[in-house]
C-alpha cells in the first residue's frame, strides 16, 4: 500500500507542478512575502532569528489563503479527465489514492516554503553582506511552516473530501483561519502570533514562557491536523469521485 501512496503522491505533485496554480503559488509565496515585508522592503538588514520567523510568518499568513484553491485543484482535474479511469483500473484502492493525493499536494506546498527561505537566507547579499545561517531558518521552518501547512491542508482536505463545495472549501478555512490569527489565536491557531517572538527584533532568545506556548501551540494544530487526515482518507469514495465526473 505504502508503494501506491508513493505512486499516487509523485503523480499528484507532478500533476499541480504542471496547473496553473504554481504561477499564483510563485507570485504569492515567493515573489510577494520579499516586498511586502522583509530586509530588502524595510531596507535594512535583520537579526538572523527575526528574518527566519517572519519569512515562515509571512509564508503561513499567505498560505492560508493559498492552500484552499490547491485543495479543490487536487480533485478537480479528476472531475475534467479521464485520470480517475486509469488509476482505478491499476491494483490501487481508494485509501492509499486518497492518502497519495493529500501526500502530493503537501509536498507540493513545502516545496514553495523552502524555496522561499532559500531566497531570504541570501537576502544580505542585497546589502552586500554574508547570507543568513540556514540554521535559523530551518528551525523556525521546521516548527511554523511545517506544522501549520500541515494543519491548513488537512482542514481544508477534509473539506472537500467531505462535502465537495467548493465556495465552502475555500472561504471557511480562510475565514477560521484569519479569525484565530494575532492575540486571539491563544494555542488554536496555525499563525503564531508575534506576541510571542516580538524578542527576536532586538535579537533575544525567546523566553520559557513564549516556548511553551508555541510547543502547546504547535502540538494542538499536529493532533488536529492528523484527525482530520485520516478522517478524510476514511471517507474518501472512488464511487463518488466516479460519479462527479
Amino acid at each position: 500500500m505504502l508503494r501506491n501512496v508513493c505512486i499516487v503522491a509523485k503523480q499528484e505533485f507532478r500533476s499541480l507542478l504542471k496547473n496553473w496554480i504554481t504561477v499564483i503559488c510563485i507570485i504569492a509565496l515567493v515573489v510577494a512575502p520579499i516586498f511586502v515585508y522583509s530586509p530588502i522592503q524595510s531596507n535594512s538588514m535583520w537579526k538572523e532569528a527575526f528574518a527566519a520567523y517572519q519569512c515562515n510568518n509571512g509564508l503561513v499568513m499567505i498560505a492560508i489563503m493559498i492552500i484552499p484553491i490547491i485543495a479543490i485543484s487536487i480533485y478537480y482535474k479528476d472531475e475534467v479527465s479521464e485520470m480517475p479511469v486509469l488509476v482505478f483500473s491499476q491494483p490501487i484502492n481508494g485509501k492509499a489514492y486518497a492518502a497519495g493525493k493529500f501526500l502530493g499536494a503537501y509536498s507540493y506546498c513545502l516545496l514553495f516554503g523552502v524555496i522561499e527561505n532559500l531566497v531570504w537566507m541570501f537576502m544580505p547579499l542585497y546589502f552586500k553582506q554574508m547570507p543568513y545561517s540556514p540554521l535559523p531558518f530551518l528551525k523556525y521552518f521546521i516548527i511554523y511552516s511545517v506544522p501549520s501547512f500541515l494543519a491548513a491542508l488537512a482542514f481544508t482536505y477534509f473539506l472537500e473530501v467531505f462535502f465537495s463545495i467548493k465556495p465552502l472549501t475555500i472561504f471557511l478555512p480562510m475565514f477560521l483561519f484569519m479569525s484565530l490569527a494575532g492575540e486571539k489565536a491563544n494555542k488554536y491557531g496555525v499563525i503564531i502570533s508575534s506576541t510571542y517572538t516580538s524578542s527576536l527584533y532586538a535579537g533575544n532568545p525567546l523566553s520559557q514562557k513564549d516556548i511553551n506556548y508555541i510547543l502547546a501551540n504547535r502540538i494542538f494544530i499536529l493532533t488536529l491536523s492528523v484527525v482530520f487526515i485520516i478522517l478524510a482518507i476514511l471517507k474518501f469514495s472512488p464511487k463518488k469521485l466516479m460519479d462527479r465526473r
